[in-house]
């Protein structure tokens, strides 16, 4: 009879965690595939959680735990931030572990047990698992409204692995502590540790979380300074090319009589050579590139100039597409970062093989933007195929992970390929 409580006990432990996990994933973040996977991945981790709980390691079972739920969390639900799944995943653990050992050492301060008791007994060991599938389902929903309403997307890699280490510290602690741990008062004692430990817990993440907007927030300050160093650049252009208008309409009744004059004495080379300059002067004096969208105008005009100031042929295939749905200061992160990167591939070629070519296009139920330029340099590639900067400095690979976070912004999806000596960097954005 005991087996089959300890069974059933079990079943609805590791039942009751899984289905949290899955709905507190779920509710965080965006699944990458059908509703069949999910059931499989569920039914996996219950059953292989029951084995490594049968198995009567505990170390084990806790590395089993923690590393399965990062895995479930990291292959099955996609996010902008790795790093703010692997935190989630890592909160959750520590969240079921604590209130695990809590509703243990609350059963037996209540019931005047002592925890070995309580574990060695199945019917005593199957009260505090229920109670402690009670917390589970009625406390995990506050956790993630907390965890919606605030942002750890730039949390680093050395946050989530002090997070990580942390969690199996309290772990083994828990393990040890509750192991030897006699008497009422110092089971008392050690739910009050364990309630400080989940205390702590939050309070990290909340530091984290000021961490992670603080290094947000100077981000979005450099990129809106470039944002504005363009935009003022762009306006010094105009207001010089409304001074050479001005000094070239001054003047035009001067050049129409040396024009006329010239086709009148037979001239006509000289002539012809004379209007050109003077078409010439006419384009300069207006934007090169015009849309209907203001910051793609400032933008696009700003990297024509750059480019005629480096020798840079830069070619142009932009319908005129309404790219409202985009914020101006995210059409302002992706095209400049990409713009800027291809012009300063193009800076160590020679001159023959300074070209840039830019496309902005409808394609079926996609708005594609395509990039491509000539490189010099050899290209660094990750094991997952990402393309790293060869730039040095706190800020390596900045604008491309800036570009690839605001294009997953908007459900778009960028990829980068290289064709001998031909780079292509490809946005594409469904309708």
């Amino acid at each position: 009879m005991d087996k089959w409580i300890y069974a059933l006990d079990m079943v609805m432990s590791y039942g009751v965690s899984g289905y949290v996990l899955f709905k507190f994933m779920s509710g965080l973040f965006k699944p990458k595939y059908e509703k069949k996977r999910y059931v499989v991945a569920y039914l996996t981790f219950v059953t292989l959680a029951i084995f490594f709980n049968w198995l009567g390691i505990a170390i084990l079972k806790s590395l089993y735990g923690i590393l399965s739920i990062v895995f479930i969390g990291t292959t099955l639900f996609k996010s902008n931030s790795k790093g703010k799944v692997f935190g989630a995943c890592v909160l959750f653990f520590l969240y079921m572990v604590i209130i695990d050992a809590l509703s243990v050492l609350t059963f037996a301060v209540f019931t005047n047990n002592t925890i070995e008791s309580v574990r060695e007994n199945p019917l005593l060991l199957l009260t505090a698992g229920t109670g402690n599938q009670i917390i589970l389902l009625c406390f995990y929903k506050p956790l993630l409204t907390v965890m919606k309403k605030h942002k750890f997307d730039a949390v680093s890699i050395q946050q989530n692995l002090f997070l990580g280490i942390l969690a199996l510290f309290e772990v083994m602690q828990l393990i040890f502590t509750m192991s030897i741990v006699e008497g009422i008062f110092n089971r008392t004692i050690l739910t009050i540790l364990n309630l400080g430990f989940l205390g702590l817990d939050i309070y990290l993440i909340y530091i984290f979380e000021a961490i992670s907007q603080k290094y947000a927030l100077e981000k979005e300050v450099e990129l809106r300074d470039q944002q504005m160093a363009m935009q003022n650049n762009y306006y010094h252009v105009i207001e010089t090319q409304y001074d050479r208008s001005r000094r070239l309409i001054h003047d035009m009744r001067n050049h129409m009589q040396t024009l006329e004059e010239l086709y009148s004495i037979g001239n006509t080379k000289e002539a012809d050579d004379y209007a050109k300059t003077i078409l010439s002067s006419m384009d300069r004096m207006g934007s090169r590139f015009k849309c209907t969208n203001r910051v793609l105008n400032i933008i696009m005009n700003d990297k024509i100039l750059k480019c005629d100031e480096k020798n840079i042929k830069l070619e142009t295939e932009i319908e005129d597409i309404d790219l409202d749905f985009i914020e101006p200061f995210d059409i302002t992160t992706i095209f400049s970062n990409l713009l800027d990167n291809a012009i300063e591939a193009c800076e160590t070629l020679e001159d023959s093989q300074k070209i840039i070519s830019i496309k902005l296009y409808h394609y079926k139920n996609f708005i594609v933007v395509k990039i491509s330029n000539r490189f010099g340099e050899s290209l660094i590639w990750d094991n997952n195929k990402n393309l790293i900067s060869t730039k040095s400095g706190n800020h390596m690979g900045l604008g491309l992970k800036n570009v690839k976070f605001t294009v997953e912004k908007y459900d778009g999806n960028i990829e980068f390929k290289k064709n001998k000596d031909n780079f292509e960097a490809k946005v594409l954005f469904s309708l």
